[in-house]
């Protein structure tokens, strides 16, 4: 790393670790470091919101809404109409794009313990596997090309959705150590980890209403989300013999939420799948403001809800706190 880069990027990691730090002050930092993330792919991501935060057309978000949109696709136009993949005849060339993404959602390991197999060298032989009408946008399997064992490997792979989160808050603040370690930065790393929530809000804030271009049938986009949108508010909870008990609900943590539209019967059809998890609870880290109490009658009887509203533009206030534009 350029000795120059590194002494502004020392500069804004001083005031980071000092606590008195905004979310301009977050991105700086990422943007300063984004040239020398190495291998930290995490890291990178969120460096290259940073660098390009309109629509974006690549990296690890990218990807992961685009294996659900086809990962959706596929249930909807085979799974749901009993339809089978029928390799013995051409199929639609994005399947063979949605085969080589669900080789990332797989396990290194189960994919070595059952095929003997690691994920490059499967996606490899998926590709190796098809020849491809780029005119017709259909690809057809070579016929004993490939062995058994292939075959069984992408029926596999093709056979499940993953729920898991795309990456994580820990794992951001990990890498963020590790690019710092890495280029040799004068830190001490559990100066940054106390940090964690804050930065992490501001990264959530970064991710707010970003849009991809993920080939699909509508762009998809992101959002900031709590677990839960609203709780019964001030509700009294009894045993079985009528007695008052304790009971507590609670939004839950914040994430980002990305969502993508596909095509059902001639309608929109949107799902959703987490990008990002962290440990912010949404009752901390959120201001009172973005919460309204009301009332909800279901014709026999009428419920109080405590609501939380973070579909508009957002902010970072100073109490550090996400609150409304």
């Amino acid at each position: 790393m350029k000795l120059v880069e590194k002494v502004k990027a020392q500069k804004i990691l001083d005031k980071i670790e000092s606590n008195n730090f905004d979310e301009n002050d977050v991105d700086s930092l990422f943007m300063r470091l984004r040239a020398y993330s190495h291998s930290y792919k995490v890291f990178r991501e969120i460096a290259d919101f940073v660098a390009h935060n309109d629509l974006r057309d690549r990296g690890i978000t990218n990807q992961s809404l685009e294996t659900m949109y086809l990962r959706m696709k596929f249930f909807i136009e085979y799974n749901s109409e009993g339809k089978t993949l029928d390799l013995s005849r051409p199929i639609p060339s994005w399947i063979l794009t949605l085969m080589q993404f669900q080789v990332d959602k797989c396990s290194e390991s189960v994919l070595k313990q059952k095929y003997n197999v690691s994920a490059p060298r499967l996606k490899s032989r998926i590709v190796n596997s098809f020849k491809i009408n780029k005119k017709e946008k259909t690809v057809y399997y070579k016929q004993g090309k490939r062995s058994q064992n292939t075959f069984e490997a992408i029926q596999y792979v093709m056979s499940f959705v993953s729920g898991n989160p795309t990456f994580t808050q820990d794992q951001l603040i990990n890498e963020l150590v590790g690019v710092l370690e890495y280029n040799g930065f004068d830190l001490t790393a559990s100066n940054i980890y106390p940090l964690s929530d804050r930065i992490t809000l501001c990264v959530l804030l970064l991710l707010h209403k970003a849009e991809f271009n993920i080939r699909g049938h509508k762009t998809a986009s992101c959002n900031i989300q709590a677990e839960k949108q609203s709780i019964l508010h001030d509700a009294c909870y009894v045993d079985v013999e009528g007695k008052p008990v304790e009971h507590h609900e609670s939004f839950g943590n914040l994430s980002i939420l990305g969502s993508v539209t596909v095509l059902k019967d001639g309608r929109d059809l949107n799902i959703c799948h987490q990008i990002m998890s962290t440990n912010l609870s949404a009752e901390s880290w959120c201001s009172e403001k973005l919460f309204t109490i009301e009332s909800l009658d279901s014709g026999l009887s009428s419920h109080m809800y405590k609501k939380l509203n973070l579909e508009g533009g957002l902010t970072i206030d100073s109490s550090f706190k996400l609150a409304g534009l």
